[in-house]
């Protein structure tokens, strides 16, 4: 840990030096401040671009504390997303597993698979229907599409216009997963990130920085189960 400032909220966990041009703060998952800089960076200019950046790394520490993306370990009080609202999960002595209100009931003996498998369905079913409705909407054509437990990628296209969408999607908002929809969909046209793939983005989602900032900062999202 660097002592570099009497405020601990922007204290950098670690400094990475490379060959690059600009300062970059990065808040991880933890809400830990990496700090990625020139190797021949001066301390005193980091400091100086830190405190500059305070008032972003203080609101975006704040809003990982109140985002707690912990690994889900089934006891004690504990959450899951799904389509982006918030459910409690509760332990009980059952054999099925059901959404009750605000609160998702698992059994005891096998609860993350129970829920896991819930996902995949619930993504499944989901996923497809959006999938379907934007393909017809915007005259995209795509092969098949597959519900997969990627841990990394949210979604993917192969050359053969193959989608697939990991299942911890459906723990998003119904706003983000379009966009991800969208994103893919784009790809059978555009294999690439290129300027003609984003401006084909935009054309469908003028605003679609608004989710992929959203999957930014929640990223550990994907990592709850």
């Amino acid at each position: 840990m660097f002592t570099m400032f009497n405020n601990s909220l922007i204290e950098p966990k670690k400094i990475i030096y490379s060959k690059r041009k600009t300062i970059t703060l990065i808040i991880n998952s933890k809400g830990e401040l990496l700090v990625r800089a020139p190797i021949d960076c001066q301390i005193s200019k980091i400091e100086k671009f830190i405190k500059e950046k305070a008032d972003w790394i203080i609101k975006k520490k704040k809003f990982f504390s109140e985002h707690n993306y912990s690994q889900l370990k089934f006891e004690g009080e504990e959450y899951i997303y799904l389509l982006g609202d918030k459910y409690k999960i509760i332990l009980y002595d059952s054999a099925k597993i059901r959404i009750n209100g605000d609160r998702i009931e698992i059994p005891r003996l096998d609860a993350r698979n129970k829920l896991v498998c819930l996902l995949s369905r619930t993504a499944k079913k989901y996923i497809t229907k959006r999938v379907e409705y934007i393909a017809n909407l915007f005259e995209f054509e795509y092969l098949s599409i597959s519900i997969t437990s990627a841990h990394t990628r949210w979604g993917s296209c192969s050359y053969k216009n193959k989608l697939n969408f990991t299942y911890k999607l459906i723990m998003c908002p119904k706003e983000v997963i379009d966009y991800i929809i969208v994103h893919e969909l784009c790809h059978t046209v555009e294999k690439n990130h290129s300027k003609n793939f984003w401006r084909k983005v935009r054309m469908i989602l003028p605003n679609y920085k608004t989710y992929e900032n959203w999957l930014k900062d929640n990223r550990g999202i994907i990592n709850v189960i």
